[in-house]
């Protein structure tokens, strides 16, 4: 057996150590049920093309984003692959924005790829990339991208694109699972962050979740300016508004679900998305921050004043067994529970 595991033993294409393993199991077998050493060497012989083949068929998906090292996508859907049974890899695409052409050209259209993730920054440009392709057939299933224009999941078959949008029905049901809160009751909604996630997010909530006005907070002006362009390209029953600073106050008061939908609060330190000063007078507020990595200064102001408040976990384990599910059909209730129980313990008991 020995002199079978070093044809593996030195680097190669292959995973070798796992092949190995796999290969020692096979060869146990083997010696077991052998009633001679032909009939071994022929089973050890079968069982090299298996595992072989095996290897051959494992397919990749991943992230895709920029800065994105922290990322705990990787830990989560790993987890599920091997609970699972699939021989697949997930792996951090982490590009700049001079290699995203490359990346689409040769991972995408190229055939690497058997589905992958998206994350900031690139959620509207992929977007759009897909609905540019002449290379593919693109489909865009549901409804909900057609209404928020950003996507954070594709899936690549033979010839075909698919994308998607977990984002929101991800938030959705964590808003619902988590804290007990239906947005459709809420008054309006106040949205801190007008890109990615809050760009979706805003105009989800605009676009199909009753007559609620969504109030828009960023210091970036182009980012407001492109969100209020893409509503009134798709308007809903909702509205819209675009909130200065001087404003946010006012806002507050009439609003009943307050979301950060920004990476403030991520690193201990961070200066918080608003003026927490700013909730004084406040009430009957309930605060989602999309942070999932702590307890932010946000939720942890909103918790001193009696208000319901949820930081961001739910949200990224929805999303992702979502995503998952549409790349090889498990179910989501019992990947969500994998993929919580693959985080670190510090994460879960935020």
């Amino acid at each position: 057996m020995q002199n079978f595991c070093w044809l593996f033993a030195g680097p190669a294409s292959i995973d070798s150590a796992r092949i190995r393993i796999r290969l020692q199991a096979h060869l146990c077998c083997a010696r077991i049920s052998a009633v001679t050493r032909k009939k071994s060497a022929e089973f050890i012989r079968q069982a090299i093309i298996k595992i072989m083949a095996d290897n051959r068929e494992e397919k990749l998906y991943g992230l895709l984003g920029k800065n994105i090292q922290y990322s705990l996508s990787p830990v989560m859907h790993r987890a599920a692959f091997s609970h699972f049974g699939i021989s697949a890899r997930y792996e951090l695409f982490d590009k700049g924005e001079e290699k995203l052409d490359d990346f689409w050209e040769k991972n995408v259209l190229g055939g690497k790829l058997s589905g992958f993730n998206v994350t900031v920054p690139y959620k509207v440009k992929i977007c759009e990339m897909l609905k540019n392709c002449r290379d593919r057939e693109v489909t865009f299933p549901g409804i909900i991208v057609d209404i928020v224009r950003v996507v954070n999941t594709v899936k690549i078959e033979e010839n075909k694109l698919f994308g998607y949008n977990t984002d929101v029905s991800g938030f959705y049901d964590s808003l619902i699972e988590d804290i007990a809160f239906d947005p459709g009751k809420a008054k309006d909604v106040f949205v801190i962050g007008a890109g990615g996630a809050g760009r979706a997010i805003s105009l989800f909530l605009a676009g199909s979740i009753g007559a609620l006005d969504i109030n828009v907070y960023d210091i970036n002006d182009a980012a407001t300016d492109s969100l209020e362009k893409a509503f009134k390209k798709n308007r809903g029953p909702g509205k819209i508004s675009i909130v200065k600073p001087d404003e946010i106050h006012k806002k507050l008061k009439k609003c009943g679900l307050l979301i950060n939908a920004t990476p403030l609060g991520t690193k201990e330190g961070d200066k918080t998305p608003i003026d927490l000063n700013l909730l004084e007078g406040v009430d009957n507020l309930v605060v989602y921050d999309l942070v999932y990595a702590r307890e932010t200064e946000l939720v942890k102001r909103a918790k001193e004043k009696g208000l319901k408040a949820s930081n961001g976990l739910g949200m990224l384990i929805n999303q992702a067994a979502m995503a998952f599910n549409i790349w090889t059909g498990k179910d989501v209730k019992e990947t969500k529970k994998v993929m919580r129980a693959a985080l670190p313990e510090k994460i879960r008991r935020t």
